[in-house]
């Protein structure tokens, strides 16, 4: 039974006696001002979003005989046929998301196992060498990728010295990918780390009696016991990457448009908030159903009762 069934069936069968008298007692009244908060901050202003996006133009009306579902019509449309930037836009949010999702996993699978299982020797440093970048701005670290892959920089001074001629590798689709993958790495990284070090050693020591080999421990714990931290760093990594601007814009150039580069437009150039709202919902839609995809295929009450 997935997480959501689970929900549903609790909720479909305490009363709401019980309900109430869980959530005005500790420790569950603890989360009662976070819980106001998210609330306030999170779903005011998606409702603005949603709002804005029914306008007919930058003024918002509460009226709904004036409200219009024409820029979802012209989004979907352009979609479809082709028409506008939308379909290359979308296929190219689309095209970086899943590859970085990709590319992280594929890089952060192998360090993870290690660090959670194989290094005891300099763990910590690595650790820092990991968390340190996150305490840097996102603008910093893209700029300083800027300046190693731009013409005439560090990466084609190097290799002039050697004698070594490259173009330009900037403004090039892989570069966002090389900037995305660095940025979001993390995300990916440590909830397989906590995954696999949450794997007892007598989990492992039980298995090594019963003669299995490496690749059958593999085969057979590490990897279904870490699999709800690939999921959860899948859907961490590829819900960020739908929303990367700075990465797009710095080391794409303009030359590549992905939809958070179309939203930040519209908003801000062309002056369009309800289009600019509009393309963010189907944005929010997209998240939404990564979401619900995930959330039925883990088990989040067994991933929490793992730390308790």
């Amino acid at each position: 039974m997935s997480t959501i069934e689970k929900l549903q069936h609790q909720l479909g069968t305490a009363g709401d006696e019980s309900i109430l008298r869980t959530l005005a007692r500790p420790p569950t009244v603890f989360m009662i001002p976070l819980t106001v908060l998210l609330v306030f901050m999170f779903i005011g202003p998606i409702l603005s979003i949603v709002l804005y996006s029914m306008m007919p133009s930058n003024a918002l009306s509460l009226n709904p005989a004036t409200w219009t579902v024409a820029n979802y019509a012209e989004i979907i449309g352009g979609v479809i046929d082709g028409t506008g930037v939308y379909g290359e836009v979308m296929s190219n949010t689309v095209l970086i998301s899943v590859a970085t999702t990709l590319a992280t996993l594929v890089f952060s699978y192998p360090a993870a196992y290690a660090l959670a299982r194989k290094i005891k020797r300099f763990k910590l440093l690595f650790l820092l060498a990991l968390i340190v970048p996150l305490f840097t701005s996102v603008n910093i670290r893209v700029f300083g990728w800027v300046l190693f892959l731009v013409k005439r920089g560090v990466l084609q001074s190097l290799l002039g010295q050697f004698g070594i001629a490259t173009p330009s590798l900037l403004y090039q689709e892989w570069t966002i990918i090389l900037g995305t993958t660095y940025v979001y790495m993390p995300f990916m990284l440590f909830p397989i780390y906590l995954s696999i070090g949450a794997i007892s050693d007598e989990t492992f020591e039980a298995a090594r009696d019963l003669g299995a080999s490496r690749y059958m421990l593999f085969r057979d714990i590490v990897l279904p016991m870490s699999k709800p931290g690939i999921i959860i760093g899948c859907l961490f990594v590829f819900v960020l990457s739908l929303g990367a601007e700075v990465e797009a814009l710095l080391l794409g150039g303009g030359s590549i448009y992905t939809a958070a580069n179309n939203i930040s437009y519209s908003f801000g150039y062309s002056q369009n908030w309800p289009l600019g709202s509009a393309q963010a919902v189907g944005l929010l839609i997209i998240t939404v159903i990564a979401g619900i995809v995930i959330l039925r295929t883990i088990d989040l009450r067994e991933i929490a009762s793992r730390g308790s």
